[in-house]
């Protein structure tokens, strides 16, 4: 049973002035709370756009087939580049052997022009000489007519 249910509390209805005065730090204290909960809204939108452009962006961004699929040009790119490079030596070397062939062939040219020329040059003093044994065993013959006849 309770003894004291009958029992008058103590204590006094805070002032007015008090009162106004705890509802102007309530007042303040909600509007500072207001305030702040509105930049972190503020803060969340830009965030959340943030996030939206970034998603946009990153799918616009190729896959990692598309990056297996570059590396495998960039793989037969070497290749091809590799060969090209030994195909451009081999051809500079084949246009050197054709530069010195071709010098070889006006070499020999040259050789051979040389050759014919002192060939018939040899053969004119051959003529030369065979035309002036014949010239003299003819003077030599029409000699030996005249003196006999």
């Amino acid at each position: 049973m309770n003894v004291h249910r009958w029992r008058k509390l103590e204590g006094a209805d805070p002032k007015m002035n008090e009162i106004i005065q705890k509802v102007k730090t309530l007042q303040k204290r909600l509007i500072s709370k207001t305030e702040e909960a509105v930049e972190k809204d503020l803060a969340l939108q830009e965030k959340e756009k943030l996030y939206y452009e970034m998603r946009n962006l990153l799918s616009k961004q190729p896959g990692p087939e598309v990056v297996a699929e570059v590396a495998k040009q960039q793989t037969g790119l070497k290749e091809k580049t590799k060969t090209m490079k030994a195909m451009a030596a081999e051809l500079n070397m084949y246009h050197a052997q054709l530069n010195d062939y071709k010098d070889e062939i006006e070499r020999l040219t040259k050789e051979l022009q040389d050759t014919k020329r002192r060939y018939f040059e040899q053969r004119h003093r051959e003529q030369l000489i065979k035309d002036a044994s014949r010239t003299e065993r003819m003077t030599a013959v029409g000699q030996a007519t005249q003196s006999r006849g």
